[in-house]
């Protein structure tokens, strides 16, 4: 963040300041966490469902605060308190007013799941020519995203924003924060189908990122949704379409699949592409950096190499090998259409012998049960050896997946029961919502497998 006084600060949240004084201090940064404050910046003290950061706006000062943007007055001391009535809507205020500061071409990236890879790759896309800030890990929501852009400065070129959503509407206010030039809408699946009524609802909030586009409003869109007309119609402007589907204007076409890479063209070029990622649904966000990457002249040799360095994070793909056997690291995220093309690829491979273990996909509300059976239904084609569950709701996937199949509620039970069936030579998936806590299983696996 560049260096600002906190009279604009202040003027932009209309937050009122006792002391006058400290409208003419500096400020260098924002934070909401103590633990990683520096000197100089200016602490947010947000109230969140287990603690109130209020109660840490001492500590912030202590650490170097320059000041604290709070609710009220206890705990700050006037002379360093700038207060407004809720911090998260003046956090977000701070962050538009930081962004219309600077012009660097502003790309949000939206979808039902996708959105932090697709991100990562664009981002890692355009830093190969430009100066590119982007979303800090999966900072997606009214907090994170505002933080995100405070590392924007006038060096930056290009700046890729993920907006996530659980609500109509949610996507509006990040937009209208972010004033994105451009917008990705990676897909439209059934995450997050517990707070709406129907699919077509999810598409018509994930479509609000197109109202606040601003400049050229280019939307880069899934040719293969069912949801792209519906896009395509909204957007009234011009479209770049990414997809598997003959028509889509970056076409990927799989030519060569390996247990942990595969390799793909697009159609029209002579580039072979190969990633470095077991599960080849990684295909749609390459085609949408790869559309992005040609729209600002990154060229298909430097796309090549960009993605050949790229490798799967922790939860999201890694491989994890160790004591004979191989954990596929899928424990951060899991809703049905990431769940599903992650299974059919799983049983699709070649794996000596394949072990899936899937927890509880949260967020889906009155369809959760039937929405976990069609996975159970689903999985009973597939090559797979042993599937195991775990959680409450999941235990209707074991129930319709038909043999080899076993329920678990207690993950210390699950750890047990798979380090007695691991002998080795195993490829082991681990699959499920963040809130089940499956990387401790991957932790046990590696753990003691690899002494």
């Amino acid at each position: 963040m560049e260096t600002l006084k906190i009279q604009k600060i202040a003027g932009w949240c209309k937050g009122k300041v006792e002391d006058k004084q400290l409208l003419e201090r500096h400020c260098c940064g924002v934070s909401i966490d103590t633990r990683t404050i520096k000197k100089g910046e200016l602490f947010v003290a947000i109230r969140g469902e287990k603690q109130d950061g209020q109660g840490f706006a001492g500590e912030a000062l202590r650490k170097g605060a320059v000041a604290v943007l709070a609710e009220n007055m206890e705990g700050a001391g006037n002379k360093c308190l700038i207060k407004v009535p809720d911090t998260i809507k003046a956090l977000g205020e701070i962050a538009q007013g930081y962004r219309m500061m600077f012009n660097p071409y502003t790309i949000g990236v939206t979808g039902s799941d996708g959105k932090t890879t697709t991100k990562e790759l664009i981002k890692k896309t355009l830093s190969a020519n430009f100066p590119t800030a982007a979303t800090r890990g999966n900072y997606n929501n009214e907090i994170g995203l505002p933080l995100s852009i405070f590392d924007i400065d006038r060096t930056k070129k290009f700046c890729v924003l993920e907006m996530g959503m659980n609500r109509k509407g949610e996507i509006y206010h990040l937009s209208s924060i972010a004033r994105p030039q451009a917008a990705v809408i990676t897909n439209v699946g059934t995450a997050h189908i517990g707070y709406f009524n129907s699919m077509a609802a999810i598409a018509e909030a994930k479509s609000e990122i197109i109202e606040n586009l601003s400049g050229e409003k280019l939307c880069f869109l899934n040719f293969d949704s069912r949801f792209y007309f519906f896009f395509r119609e909204k957007a009234q402007s011009r479209t770049v379409s990414f997809g598997m589907k003959k028509g889509a204007d970056a076409r990927g076409i799989i030519k060569e699949e390996k247990n942990d890479s595969f390799s793909f063209i697009v159609e029209g070029e002579n580039e072979l592409f190969t990633m470095k990622f077991w599960n080849t649904a990684i295909l749609y966000p390459a085609l949408a950096a790869y559309a992005v990457g040609r729209k600002f002249s990154v060229s298909p040799p430097e796309f090549r190499e960009l993605l050949e360095e790229m490798e799967p994070l922790p939860g999201r793909g890694m491989v994890c090998k160790t004591g004979g056997i191989s954990v596929i690291d899928e424990s951060y995220n899991c809703n049905p259409n990431s769940l599903k093309w992650a299974l059919y690829t799983f049983g699709r491979k070649n794996f000596r012998k394949k072990i899936a273990v899937i927890g509880d996909m949260e967020e889906l509300g009155r369809l959760s049960c039937i929405l976990h059976r069609n996975i159970g239904i689903f999985a009973r084609r597939l090559d797979i050896d042993v599937l195991l569950t775990f959680g409450k709701k999941s235990r209707a996937i074991s129930e319709t997946a038909g043999k080899n199949c076993r329920h678990f509620e207690e993950i210390s039970t699950l750890n047990s029961y798979l380090s007695k069936i691991i002998k080795g030579g195993e490829t082991v998936l681990v699959k499920g919502s963040r809130t089940m806590g499956l990387e401790k299983t991957v932790e046990y696996i590696t753990g003691r497998k690899g002494r």
